[in-house]
Formats: C-alpha cells, sequence, structure tokens
C-alpha cells in the first residue's frame, strides 16, 4: 500500500478498513504519529502549493533513524545537544516533505475524489413536476437489509454478477419498482438522477462506498455524477454498463422490431461508457450509439437520440414510426387499449412531438390531425379507422 495516499485519505477522505489498519501499523513506529499529528494540525492553515513529489517517506525515515545510530555513544554523550538538535532537525525535514507532498497533493486529490451532480436542464425540471401533478409518479419503494435479504439471493447475485463487495454493499439497501403505468425520479447517494420508465425494478446501496453499483430490470434513464476515482456500474440480465459521468438509457426489455423478442438496449446520449457482456470484453460507446444485445449477440449502430432525451424531458417523439407502434405507446400510456378497424393503415409511418402530461383527448386530436384517420377514445379503447 502507498502511504501517502492513505495519508491524504485519512486527511481529507475516508479510509478502508484495511487502509486504517495499514496507517495504524505505520503510526506506532517510532517518530511517526509526532509527524502525523503536526501534519493534521497544520494542513487547514497552509497555502495551496501545486507541487507534487514522488517523495520515498519511509526511505526518508530511514535514514534519519540512520544516521542518528551511526553516532557513537561517546560522541553521543559529548554532543547531546548537537544529536537532539539533529536529530529534531531531521523530523522537521520530513515533515516539511510531508506537508508540501499533501498538500500539493490535495489539488490531485480533491480533483479525483471530486463528486459533480449532473446539472438538471429546465425541461426535465418541468417534466418532473409535470409528473408528479398528473399522478404518473409512483412506484413501491422498499428498504432492504442484512434481515431481508432476499434481493441478493444466490440466484439474483449470479443473474446480475454480483460479487461478494457489492453484495455487502446491498446488505442496506432500497428497491425501487414502477407501477404498469408509471414513472418515478430517484437521486441516488452521488447525486446522479435515475428516471424509472413504467414496470422497471432499481436495486441501489444507500450509502455508495469505495465504488457505485446499482442492479436494474426494464427501463431507466441515468444521468451520472462525475467522479473520476469511483466509476458507475449498471448491472443488467445481459451483462454491465460502465461509466464515469454522462448521460445514456438503458432497457433490458427492448423490444426486436417485430416485437417478437426482447433485448437489451444501451443508448449513449453523452460521454463515454462500456458494455461488459457475460463472459465477454468491454465494448466501448460513443454518443449517438445504440448497443444491441439479443441472445448474446452484440451490436453497435448510430441512432437519433432525441426519443431517448424527449421522454426523459416529458415528451413522446416519433421519427418515422408506424402507427402501430405509436398507438400501442399511446394506449399504455393513458391505460387504454388500441383496436386497429383495419391492418393497411398499421404500417404507415409519422413523426411527431408531443408532452406527454397533456390530457390524452388533445393528443389523440392532434395525431389524428396529422394522419388524417378517424380517432375514437372511449374509457377502455382507442380506435382508429380509415
Amino acid at each position: 500500500m502507498d502511504i501517502k495516499h492513505i495519508i491524504l485519505k485519512s486527511i481529507y477522505g475516508q479510509p478502508t478498513t484495511e487502509e486504517q489498519q495499514f496507517l495504524d501499523q505505520w503510526l506506532v513506529q517510532d517518530n511517526h504519529q509526532r509527524l502525523y499529528n503536526r501534519l493534521r494540525a497544520n494542513i487547514n492553515n497552509m497555502q495551496a502549493v501545486e507541487y507534487l513529489a514522488a517523495i520515498d517517506v519511509e526511505k526518508t525515515l530511514g535514514e534519519m533513524k540512520s544516521r542518528s545510530s551511526q553516532l557513537s555513544p561517546i560522541n553521543a554523550q559529548q554532543g547531546s545537544t548537537f544529536h537532539f538538535a539533529l536529530i529534531h532537525s531531521h523530523l522537521w525535514k520530513v515533515a516539511a516533505v510531508l506537508l508540501l507532498l499533501i498538500v500539493g497533493g490535495t489539488f490531485w486529490y480533491h480533483e479525483h475524489t471530486r463528486v459533480t451532480p449532473p446539472q438538471i436542464s429546465e425541461e426535465v425540471q418541468t417534466a418532473m413536476q409535470k409528473s408528479r401533478e398528473s399522478g404518473h409518479v409512483a412506484a413501491k419503494v422498499e428498504n432492504i437489509n442484512a434481515q431481508h435479504s432476499s434481493s441478493i439471493t444466490q440466484e439474483v447475485r449470479q443473474l446480475y454478477h454480483v460479487d461478494e463487495q457489492f453484495a455487502e454493499q446491498l446488505a442496506e439497501a432500497k428497491r425501487i419498482t414502477t407501477y404498469q403505468d408509471k414513472e418515478y425520479w430517484v437521486t441516488l447517494d452521488d447525486g446522479t438522477l435515475v428516471h424509472l420508465n413504467y414496470n422497471s425494478r432499481l436495486i441501489y446501496p444507500e450509502k455508495f462506498g469505495d465504488r457505485r453499483d446499482v442492479i436494474l430490470d426494464g427501463e431507466a434513464y441515468f444521468m451520472v455524477a462525475k467522479d473520476k476515482s469511483r466509476q458507475f456500474v449498471v448491472h443488467t440480465p445481459q451483462g454491465d454498463v460502465r461509466v464515469y459521468g454522462t448521460e445514456f438509457n438503458v432497457n433490458t426489455r427492448f423490444e426486436t422490431v417485430d416485437g417478437s423478442q426482447q433485448m437489451t438496449s444501451v443508448v449513449l446520449v453523452n460521454g463515454s461508457v462500456g458494455f461488459t457482456p457475460k463472459n465477454g470484453s468491454e465494448t466501448m460507446m460513443k454518443p449517438g450509439q445504440e448497443l444491441s444485445i439479443l441472445n448474446s449477440q452484440m451490436s453497435i449502430n448510430e441512432v437519433d437520440t432525441a426519443p431517448y432525451v424527449a421522454w426523459n424531458e416529458g415528451k413522446f417523439f416519433f421519427e418515422e414510426w408506424p402507427l402501430e407502434r405509436i398507438m400501442q405507446v399511446m394506449a399504455h400510456w393513458y391505460g387504454r387499449k388500441v383496436e386497429f378497424k383495419s391492418n393497411d393503415i398499421k404500417q404507415q409511418k409519422y413523426s411527431g412531438n408531443f408532452d406527454r402530461y397533456e390530457d390524452i383527448h388533445p393528443t389523440i386530436e392532434a395525431i389524428e390531425a396529422i394522419t388524417g384517420l378517424k380517432i375514437t377514445i372511449n374509457a377502455t379503447q382507442i380506435i382508429i379507422e380509415p
């Protein structure tokens, strides 16, 4: 272990149990505790210095002790004052080196461990407010603790690639499950904002430690807080999405074009993420790409990210979508079934952009005007005729 890094963490952060034990063992050695106490007492009064040198602290202390021990007993007896001054001088040299090291390293450490919450646009804030007012925000929120460990059974751990360290974090966690026609926004411990779509589930630790891992089943839009020291990992049944700070959409139930199968889809809006499938190597993505996984087969394609950004901002966005797909989305959102009086119109393609939190009537009227079709609404159905 690097004692310099551990000293930094002990002053500015929270060392792990193993690091704290290593520091405790280091402190009981000659002169270490005295130096450490002086560092802690003076560090807050020092001016920031842009200096960071690769200095071997142990070697410097060793040389100091070696020089002290090389004094003969006679010299030591005759020159006790000089001996004390020599030791004192070396102590302060080492202290000065450590002070410069730590103060200079403060810039690196703070930058390396700084957590920057995502910038939430006015559009997203408005969408969150409208969703609450419309009654579309609803989910089952459960606390998970050591006595209620159903979320980390062996089956779940295998499905979502949960290792021992992540399993320990999940001993104190939350599980959010959205209802069939609802959505939910949740802010995680680091400031990351997650927008859960309907019928989705998110499991996450109440407090992140040395890592930031969550489990997703369903669809969610992630606006991840930037933290260079800790990756953010989304565990899905098909593999893991790894990221430091970005915006992306993950859907583990994305339907194929013909609607016959479900696949996992990752769409990168901003930043850079990597996807690691089961028993595979990591594949990096660029903004504007969609990575799809179906039956262990992975592909990457260029996509328009506008529909994914739009739904996060509370809009329906259709770009040359078949009418059948458009109406399926509408019917699900408004809690109705759709009926086509003619199969010929199902595959006609249209584009549009609508407010998701509008009442169903103005939205359907707008679609009716665009398509030129007759659309009738009742309490349970949306009926479409040529």
